[in-house]
């Protein structure tokens, strides 16, 4: 007996313990380790965070490795450079207003990297809060800013060429923006992505396109920003870059 406490009565104690506790056991002496390594306590631990691989368990199973393989927190992944940068793209994009062409030009990604330089006053703080945010985002000013009357369909293709390989993808194709957001002065259009044939089982990610506005009375908007992201599954530099590196080039 060491410490003071028979062994008996750690092993009626041990079977009560939630894992973690009973791995802080381990560390106190000898006796409670050898004690601890049991795999009856672990069992009991196993028990009740997965009942039913305790029912009928595999062969020669031990429940002390599988409790501290499989109970370890997930540790965050970091994504190694992408291989793709923003200077090796150009977006083009072209929009209409009731099939008349408003806005029509090729975009590095190095201008929508750096964002919009000058936001009017008379923002929402919802769209405020949205341009001071620490995700990356790809936005621009609209240089001269368009009024667009309010109701009629305005719609968007986005293409994109990437110089280090000499090919072009799809992003958006004639979207419409159908979704007002009135607090945030966002107009929105999307599309879902075209993946590569090497990528299948990715699917089911967006490509947003924004209007950034103003109302200029009850009847028109004044278009100042456009923006492109990919917040579905993309928020970071490295992230959006692997995921455009995975679209379907042609």
């Amino acid at each position: 007996m060491e410490n003071g406490i028979p062994g008996e009565v750690l092993k009626a104690v041990f079977p009560l313990l939630d894992g973690k506790d009973l791995v802080f056991c381990m560390l106190v002496c000898h006796q409670w380790c050898e004690i601890a390594k049991d795999d009856y306590f672990w069992k009991c631990i196993c028990s009740r965070k997965w009942p039913s691989i305790c029912n009928e368990p595999p062969s020669d199973t031990n429940f002390q490795k599988l409790y501290l393989t499989f109970s370890k927190p997930r540790k965050t992944m970091h994504l190694p450079v992408p291989k793709l940068t923003f200077e090796d793209l150009v977006f083009y994009i072209d929009m209409w207003h009731e099939g008349s062409l408003i806005f029509s030009q090729a975009v590095s990604a190095c201008i929508l990297r750096a964002g919009l330089q000058n936001a009017p006053g008379g923002i929402p703080d919802i769209l405020v809060a949205h341009l001071n945010t620490t995700d990356c985002t790809l936005m621009m000013e609209v240089k001269p800013k368009l009024t667009v009357p309010m109701g009629p369909v305005i719609t968007v293709s986005v293409l994109a060429h990437r110089k280090d390989s000499d090919k072009m993808t799809c992003i958006i194709t004639e979207s419409t923006f159908d979704y007002i957001d009135s607090n945030a002065a966002r107009a929105l259009a999307y599309e879902y992505l075209r993946f590569s044939p090497r990528h299948p089982f990715i699917s089911d990610i967006r490509a947003w396109m924004s209007l950034l506005f103003l109302y200029r009375g009850t009847d028109s908007i004044e278009v100042f920003g456009i923006e492109l992201d990919f917040c579905d599954a993309a928020r970071s530099e490295s992230e959006i870059l692997w995921l455009l590196d995975m679209l379907d080039w042609k």
